[in-house]
């Protein structure tokens, strides 16, 4: 009973000025998709897009990213609307978002699935390198409104991989070799 006692007395903070903070962590292991950097380990979370010249009135981005699948050929879209936008009031305008692949160029938009088909076999699957690319316009200017200021916003992609024609669970049983 005494050491049910001290482990409690552990438990608590030892004084009134600590605080006990959590943080839950998240992992995802998926046996039929992965995406990431071309590095193979990591991801953009941060990225400028770039004025295609010096009158800024269209900004750009490409960004290489590696796809790995199980299977040939996934979807990818957008999980929501690209949005960048400023305090001042000002949103960029007609973004888009397109996916470069071995079967060319697709635009990725919010609620519209493409279809990428990878040809380049390696890692037990498909894995190639893709040219994301992001362009946006500039806002056209509102009476003596500034334009100038940052934007932001979030471009949320869904990748999923497409379910192979034909039987089987769709399970990731076996050794495959």
């Amino acid at each position: 009973m005494s050491g049910a006692l001290i482990g409690l007395a552990h438990a608590a903070p030892a004084n009134d000025n600590q605080v006990s903070k959590k943080i839950t962590l998240t992992a995802q292991i998926n046996d039929g998709i992965f995406v990431s950097k071309p590095d193979g380990s990591s991801w953009y979370s941060t990225e400028e897009l770039e004025a295609t010249d010096y009158k800024q009135a269209k900004f750009q981005k490409t960004l290489p990213i590696r796809v790995w699948t199980k299977g040939a050929d996934f979807n990818v879209s957008l999980a929501q609307e690209l949005k960048l936008s400023s305090g001042n009031g000002y949103s960029m305008a007609n973004p888009v978002v397109t996916l470069a692949s071995a079967a060319g160029n697709k635009t990725v938009a919010f609620g519209k699935q493409e279809k990428i088909t990878q040809v380049v076999t390696g890692n037990g699957g498909y894995d190639e390198l893709h040219d994301l690319t992001i362009a946006v316009d500039a806002p056209t200017k509102v009476g003596n409104r500034s334009t100038n200021g940052s934007y932001s916003g979030d471009l949320v992609m869904l990748f999923e991989p497409v379910a192979a024609a034909g039987g089987g669970s769709g399970g990731s049983g076996g050794s495959g070799q």
